[in-house]
């Protein structure tokens, strides 16, 4: 790790950060005035750094990134909402950053804090990060409908929707909007038309956005995140309208996927969301990073791909038979369960058995 010292200027965290990344950190923890701390291998970390005072966190963020940051973070006044997204390019590696104030337990003020996550300019292909080419096959054969990626934050649910829109990219000639918040991964237009739209910056939110871009003559949108009633609307009917809409959520297995987006619908509009999703939902990827045998990390995934009887399990609102559909149709269809999941990557070497203990839980 870098030698022990205090920051001052921006150009001092900039070296910093560059230092930071030789160490392979996929996170950077930043509170003003105090020890910078990192993620390696799932692991948060002090380092001998102390981070510089607000003013300076602000004018690294200004200097390096799009979004404008006016005021202190520190302030009510200045920033009401009390935390801003975004992303910046230092020394030509992006970063996704929240920048946000929380208590200091010690002096019991406000202080500003950065979470920094270090994005790779490599997209990986679909088998780099053990999705299935059945899968992917299956997936990009749709003409239409929704397809979730789900997972709690900070579990490669970002990289495995540019890995698959990159490879539809280069697959087919179409017209690909995305709606993120912020911008992560930059894709290549390859076959594809791309319109990548940052949300606070392109646009003013996922729904204004999603609303625009049905009169912007795509053929797929993916959506950063569903999290409200009108986005969750017009991304079904995006999907029904002849649209593949790709979308996230931040749960933890296809079935909660489902109930977790019927319920953003008002309680008369429910059975009928319950409908359309069992004709619009095409697939559920959910996943979990865990530890590597071989160091590093790797996902494990739960896949849910609609069929006739999932699709009648979706109408019935029978989450129960949702789940017995995952478990039982690995051979023909290519879904797996978590049961599974550790399965095949314990049977392969991949991971140890706490890792496989742990993708287990993940279904109970």
């Amino acid at each position: 790790m870098p030698e022990q010292h205090h920051l001052q200027n921006p150009e001092q965290l900039a070296a910093v950060l560059n230092q930071l990344l030789e160490h392979k950190v996929s996170d950077i923890y930043i509170c003003a005035g105090q020890t910078i701390h990192v993620r390696t291998n799932g692991e948060v970390r002090p380092t001998s750094i102390t981070a510089p005072e607000e003013a300076v966190l602000v004018a690294f963020l200004n200097q390096a990134g799009d979004t404008a940051i006016k005021g202190a973070i520190t302030s009510a006044e200045t920033c009401p909402e009390g935390s801003v997204d975004g992303a910046i390019t230092c020394d030509g590696r992006r970063y996704r950053f929240n920048l946000y104030r929380a208590l200091d337990g010690q002096t019991l003020r406000q202080t500003a804090r950065i979470s920094l996550r270090p994005l790779s300019d490599h997209i990986p292909a679909p088998e780099e990060i053990q999705l299935d080419l059945r899968t992917v096959q299956t997936i990009e054969a749709f003409r239409q409908g929704l397809v979730l990626v789900c997972g709690k934050t900070g579990q490669g649910k970002s990289t495995t929707l540019a890995s698959l829109l990159q490879h539809r990219a280069a697959t087919f000639a179409e017209h690909i909007i995305t709606l993120e918040q912020p911008i992560e991964y930059v894709l290549r237009s390859e076959r594809s038309v791309i319109s990548q739209r940052e949300v606070g910056i392109s646009v003013s939110t996922f729904a204004y956005g999603l609303r625009a871009a049905l009169r912007q003559n795509p053929d797929c949108i993916l959506v950063g995140e569903i999290r409200d009633y009108e986005t969750a609307d017009i991304a079904l009917r995006a999907s029904e309208s002849g649209h593949v809409v790709f979308g996230t959520l931040h749960t933890a297995n296809a079935a909660q996927s489902i109930e977790r987006l019927v319920n953003m619908f008002p309680a008369a509009e429910q059975l009928s969301a319950w409908n359309v999703l069992s004709t619009t939902l095409k697939a559920v990827i959910c996943q979990v990073l865990v530890n590597a045998r071989e160091g590093g990390r790797l996902a494990a995934r739960e896949i849910l791909l609609t069929n006739d009887g999932v699709a009648s399990y979706i109408r019935q609102k029978d989450l129960q038979g949702v789940r017995r559909a995952i478990e039982s149709g690995y051979s023909q269809f290519g879904m797996q369960n978590w049961q599974k999941a550790a399965e095949l990557l314990y049977r392969q070497g991949m991971i140890d058995d706490e890792a496989r203990k742990q993708i287990i839980a993940m279904g109970s």
